[in-house]
């Protein structure tokens, strides 16, 4: 996806996105940690704690995506027809037998993370998008992140990057299992999926202006990938001003990728549509065979049907950004 695959470090050739990509990546929980800190009552050992945990896992990804890659490197430029052939960067130079360690070293191994916002609950009681306090520990703790992360590549060679993970699974499999072990806690595990990443909880009401400045810091610390977007109403093919408005605020925030949400709904009969919240049957031609344009993270995705039950909750949750 692209919002995934807009890499930009690169130790071993041009620091593009073109014909590279994220190699493997691995997830952090960063909801588990915090929860199971809760009970520190000193805030300061809490979050020593905090970064203790962080501090173990980040290793455990780190040794995990090096023993994969070592795996990887070992496959022939004939085994990827197409990759090996016109799509990343210095394949032209590789023969059949050749391993392709040399072009993939160019990607990244991302270690992702998810669930930033119930984290900060957790651990401060509000999360960064209604509290300034926890929008700097959340700034700490991913900058804390991205500096081991460029440790990893001095340590192993590679391009270690820190991933703003999309987590279109991962938000309902981690909640689940958290909800199973510790119980549901307000603000935290109250929910059937986590906040995607970095990102201000989707129920959050506030305005594109102060998602925009919530997010956009954190654009710079996941070089690995990373998206903001604006949730808005109506039909957006009739409001270009409110393209331009995001546009405008992703050039004055420094934001890496965007995208902006909304409604759009097709008969896929007699080809009619419309950006309505809700629609079940075609009024041209009654048919109730209508196909429902969604995002879920970054893709653009129809018949909604199709998602899990924590995206659709999430869905379902999802507030205009005015």
């Amino acid at each position: 996806m692209g919002c995934r695959t807009r890499v930009f470090e690169n130790r071993f050739g041009p620091k593009t996105s073109i014909g590279r990509g994220n190699i493997s990546f691995s997830t952090l929980n960063l909801v588990r940690m915090a929860i199971e800190c809760m009970e520190i009552e000193n805030q300061q050992q809490r979050l020593n704690m905090f970064f203790a945990k962080l501090d173990q896992y980040l290793d455990i990804a780190a040794e995990q995506l090096l023993e994969r890659y070592e795996f990887q490197k070992s496959a022939f430029a004939k085994q990827f027809p197409l990759l090996m052939s016109v799509l990343w960067n210095g394949c032209e130079k590789l023969s059949p037998e050749d391993s392709i360690e040399t072009v993939i070293n160019q990607g990244t191994l991302g270690i992702g993370f998810i669930g930033l916002a119930e984290a900060l609950v957790a651990l401060t009681g509000k999360h960064h998008g209604e509290n300034e306090e926890s929008q700097q520990l959340g700034l700490k703790i991913v900058t804390y992140m991205r500096d081991r992360v460029n440790g990893f590549a001095e340590k192993y060679g590679h391009n270690y990057s820190v991933l703003a993970t999309p987590a279109e699974g991962l938000a309902g499999k981690f909640t689940a299992k958290d909800r199973k072990t510790f119980g549901i806690i307000e603000g935290v595990t109250d929910r059937e999926y986590y906040t995607n990443s970095n990102h201000v909880p989707v129920y959050y009401k506030c305005s594109a202006h102060h998602k925009a400045r919530v997010e956009a810091p954190y654009h710079d610390l996941t070089r690995g990938g990373h998206i903001f977007y604006v949730e808005i109403d109506g039909d957006a093919t009739h409001n270009p001003e409110a393209i331009m408005s995001v546009v405008d605020l992703m050039d004055r925030y420094n934001i890496g990728y965007g995208s902006v949400n909304h409604n759009r709904n097709r008969c896929m009969e007699c080809g009619f549509e419309n950006a309505a919240d809700s629609l079940e049957k075609c009024p041209l031609c009654g048919s109730s065979n209508i196909d429902k344009l969604q995002r879920i993270t970054g893709y653009l995705v129809g018949t909604t049907e199709r998602w899990n039950n924590a995206k659709l909750s999430e869905l379902n949750d999802r507030v205009i950004h005015e």
